[in-house]
């Protein structure tokens, strides 16, 4: 019987193993158990979650950043996701009382293994708002002045991204959209295919591709899309003039302009998420603290002392943290209030623009603060 690779999408006649790739689909411990030697000590299959930590994790919904492998077990010891094909951590840490996680997002027509995305549900550009529905259409709200809102008619989305004035998504099938201003062709998306995840800064646009390979079009001024050399990347975020990559490794690299010193993470080590602002980088590590580099002007660097956190966004001169808690914490310019985020609880994912942050809840609601001059933060319809 022919079955189709989660990993390479190639047709194996094999009852178990790729030829092209080589995935070992008896490796699956929660399908073929008797096939495969026991769980690790410490370990469990991810069914065995919990139900109020359950997320819309299926087979397929997250995606081996090392092998492209489907499939995971949970390390107790480790406190994350497991690959059972190549046994390297997926870098998702584990946290009990985290009952979802959007940034691994399911598509309800999506398929085992397909086009799934390692970005978030939601997110902000300069003045807008971008969420993805469950169905995998998109609500906007804010600036519309370069047709940002026919982002209402695309359909199978599984991961957003925003520049300055334009929206970038990413479908099941792994191809991706793009609208809105594109006077430096950071719209020119239409013939990417095979991407899992999709970043944009203020004008330009990175793609990641199943083995670690990058993508990019748009604003190449300070190099910031000269990408094309990297390998083995986990994850990518976009800056206003540098871009950010996370190896699989936990060590971080970084192109554009460092006129700030936010290109300086050479020296990090251990880190499982990126975000980049205007001109300033930050990293989350394994262990739930944070780092930051570049420009600290309005002290948006100043990170040092948090722990738990399982999530962070940078928006212009301003860093969002999510905590293990549900609560949100963050630093640097409030002219806005767009640090005012104490109050927040049950928060599962936060998105940062220029003067604006939100928050996702549990629950599938949005909160919202900071600038409205555009209604960017009417998300409560």
């Amino acid at each position: 019987m022919v079955w189709i690779c989660p990993v390479c999408r190639a047709e194996c006649s094999d009852p178990w193993v790729c030829p092209k790739c080589g995935y070992d689909r008896s490796r699956d411990y929660e399908r073929y158990g008797t096939l495969t030697a026991p769980l690790p000590a410490g370990a469990r299959p991810v069914s065995a979650l919990t139900a109020d930590w359950q997320r819309k994790l299926v087979p397929g919904a997250l995606t081996c950043p090392t092998c492209g492998g489907v499939t995971f077990y949970v390390s107790t010891k480790l406190r994350q996701h497991i690959c059972t094909n190549c046994h390297t951590p997926a870098g998702l840490r584990w946290a009990p009382r985290f009952r979802t996680e959007p940034q691994w997002y399911q598509p309800a027509s999506g398929e085992a293994g397909k086009g799934f995305c390692r970005g978030s549900v939601i997110a902000c550009g300069r003045q807008t708002t971008i969420a993805i529905r469950e169905d995998g259409t998109v609500a906007v709200a804010g600036d519309n002045r370069f047709d940002q809102y026919s982002v209402k008619s695309w359909k199978d989305i599984i991961g957003v991204s925003a520049g300055d004035s334009y929206i970038v998504g990413l479908r099941s099938d792994g191809t991706v959209a793009a609208v809105g201003e594109n006077d430096d062709g950071q719209c020119n998306v239409q013939r990417w295919t095979n991407i899992i995840a999709v970043t944009a800064g203020a004008n330009h646009t990175v793609g990641l591709r199943p083995g670690g390979t990058v993508v990019a079009v748009g604003r190449n001024t300070f190099g910031q899309c000269s990408v094309g050399g990297w390998t083995e990347m986990a994850a990518v975020a976009a800056g206003y003039h540098h871009t950010v990559g996370l190896r699989c490794d936990g060590t971080v690299t970084a192109v554009g302009g460092a006129f700030y010193g936010q290109c300086s993470v050479v020296s990090w080590t251990n880190i499982v998420a990126v975000a980049a602002g205007d001109n300033h980088t930050v990293g989350l590590r394994f262990d739930g603290t944070v780092v930051a580099v570049g420009d600290n002007n309005r002290d948006q660097c100043d990170v040092k002392d948090w722990t738990d956190i399982l999530a962070v966004a940078a928006g212009d001169e301003y860093t969002v943290g999510l905590r293990s808690d549900g609560r949100a914490v963050a630093v640097g310019d409030n002219s806005f209030g767009q640090c005012n985020v104490e109050g927040w609880t049950d928060i599962v994912a936060v998105a940062a623009g220029d003067n604006h942050t939100v928050g996702l809840r549990s629950d599938g609601t949005m909160v919202a603060v900071g600038s409205n001059q555009f209604g960017q933060c009417n998300v409560t319809g």
